[in-house]
């Protein structure tokens, strides 16, 4: 049995190609809309298993974005939701996934793969445009840097940052003036607050989210870079 959709979006075009997209695998589209009022009263009286619909519909007395999504979910908790958007925000983003969206998918990129998302929502799985996977791990390594400095002094992050670059404990010494033993100290103290135990553990740290040192220290990439041999 063919699953049934509701497509939403102020601009026709758009409800057309993803109409003619979702026909072509076999979904059968049970209503359009154009904007929030005629939504809302498709999604309560029209049959449907998955709402596909633009986030931002300026048009009709109900508002749009957050409190249309939040309206949809209390209507109709049953149905699958594909949210279509421009958004870049990831905390909006993560918001609609915290309220029970299905998808996001990206409008900027290429309808054919509007499908998956559907399929997604109306099986009960999550599907993201990789625009918003990447924006998401953006995001998350911005977190992790923030965390880093938190934690961690400027001369630690500047010593970890370069043994992550491959330069030795008394290249970094001789580059920065300071002694070994004072940067050996140096990366002992961030290892702890790190609970890193060993250089193993630290080199996987360090590679597992790219940018974690992303702070920009002219000392380690002028003076270890001059100091080292090409």
């Amino acid at each position: 049995m063919s699953s049934t959709v509701i497509i939403a979006d102020d601009h026709p075009v758009v409800v057309a190609g993803v109409e003619a997209i979702l026909t072509s695998h076999r979904y059968v589209v049970t209503a359009r809309a154009y904007d929030t009022d005629a939504l809302l009263r498709v999604v309560t009286d029209a049959p449907c298993d998955v709402v596909v619909t633009d986030f931002s519909m300026p048009e009709g007395s109900h508002p749009d974005g957050m409190p249309m999504i939040r309206r949809i979910r209390s209507l109709r908790p049953d149905v699958g939701v594909v949210v279509l958007t421009m958004l870049n925000n990831p905390a909006i983003l993560r918001t609609l996934l915290d309220m029970g969206v299905a998808a996001i998918f990206d409008k900027r990129t290429n309808l054919r793969d509007i499908p998956v998302a559907v399929h997604a929502a109306d099986v009960g799985r999550s599907y993201l445009s990789p625009a918003v996977r990447r924006l998401f791990h953006e995001a998350d390594c911005a977190d992790q840097r923030d965390d880093l400095e938190a934690r961690l002094s400027p001369r630690e992050v500047e010593v970890l940052r370069a043994f992550a670059q491959g330069f030795s404990l008394l290249d970094i010494a001789a580059a920065m003036g300071r002694s070994f033993k004072t940067i050996s100290r140096q990366k002992r103290s961030a290892m702890g607050k790190l609970g890193i135990s060993n250089d193993a553990q630290l080199y996987q740290f360090l590679a597992g989210v790219p940018g974690r040192l992303g702070i920009r220290t002219p000392l380690v990439e002028a003076t270890v870079g001059a100091y080292m041999p090409s």
